[in-house]
Formats: C-alpha cells, sequence, structure tokens
C-alpha cells in the first residue's frame, strides 16, 4: 500500500518564508538595540509564559495544517503573524530569559513598550479578528435575505 504524500505548495512555502523572515528582522532588532544602544527593557519569562506561549503556537500552527483546505490564504497570513511574533518572542524567552523590549512611543504614556514581534502578534490578531467579524456579518446578511 502506498501512502498519499502530502505536497507543499507554493503558497504554504511563502507562508514558511514569511514566518521566517518576521522572526530574522526581530531577532536581528533585538541584536542592534542590545548592542549599539544599551537600551530596552525585558518583560517577564517565567515557566508560565514559555508553556503559554508554546501553547498558542502549536494549537494556531495545528489549526492551520488540519484546516489548510477549508481557510482562505490571506487568514493564513494572518495567523503566521501571530505565529512568527509568538516564535520570535518564545526564543527570547528561552535564549535571554526574557523578551527584549525595545520600542518606546514616550508621548503615549499608557502604551507600553514592545518590540517587532509584539506588532506582529497585534496586528495578527487584530487582522483575524476583523476576518471573521466580516464573515460572520456576511452570514448574517445572508441569512436575513433568505
Amino acid at each position: 500500500m502506498k501512502e498519499k504524500k502530502k505536497k507543499i505548495n507554493k503558497f504554504d512555502i511563502a507562508i514558511i518564508i514569511i514566518i521566517i523572515a518576521i522572526i530574522v528582522i526581530d531577532q536581528i532588532s533585538k541584536i542592534i538595540v542590545q548592542n549599539t544602544y544599551s537600551m530596552g527593557t525585558d518583560s517577564n519569562s517565567g515557566t508560565i509564559y514559555i508553556v503559554t506561549n508554546l501553547i498558542i503556537i502549536v494549537l494556531i500552527t495545528r489549526f492551520m495544517l488540519s484546516q489548510n483546505k477549508f481557510i482562505d490564504k490571506i487568514l493564513k497570513v494572518f495567523l503566521s503573524f501571530i505565529v512568527a511574533g509568538g516564535i520570535s518572542n518564545l526564543i527570547d524567552r528561552i535564549a535571554r530569559g526574557y523578551v527584549l523590549e525595545w520600542i518606546n512611543i514616550s508621548r503615549i504614556e499608557w502604551l507600553p513598550m514592545f518590540n517587532i514581534a509584539d506588532i506582529f502578534v497585534l496586528a495578527g490578531w487584530i487582522l483575524v479578528v476583523g476576518k471573521f467579524t466580516y464573515f460572520t456579518a456576511k452570514e448574517l446578511r445572508q441569512k436575513v435575505e433568505k
């Protein structure tokens, strides 16, 4: 009996490249900031943060793989932002013992410091919620029209 080989299509390769690119950009930015400017703060990185981060990454990745045929390309891109940012911050938590937060918008006092990975995680979640909100509204409109 032959086993079916799962083929990786060009778009899935693009998703992997997006994830790797975000991780590399974030890690390089942190190295530059740490070595050049001696600035930045650290955010808590206890075991609970590592485990939670890892669980979320695994769940989203598993969802993307198991639902590959059913989710559209744009949602995969949005989810890849979350995975990439999560992996990059997980690398920090494990390698450094903390996440280097270095972007500070000082004119907005209530806004905490953050990094490039955080931007992608937040943007990814906002875009995913927006996508689901749009889809739900569209479904509701279709039901009302019937």
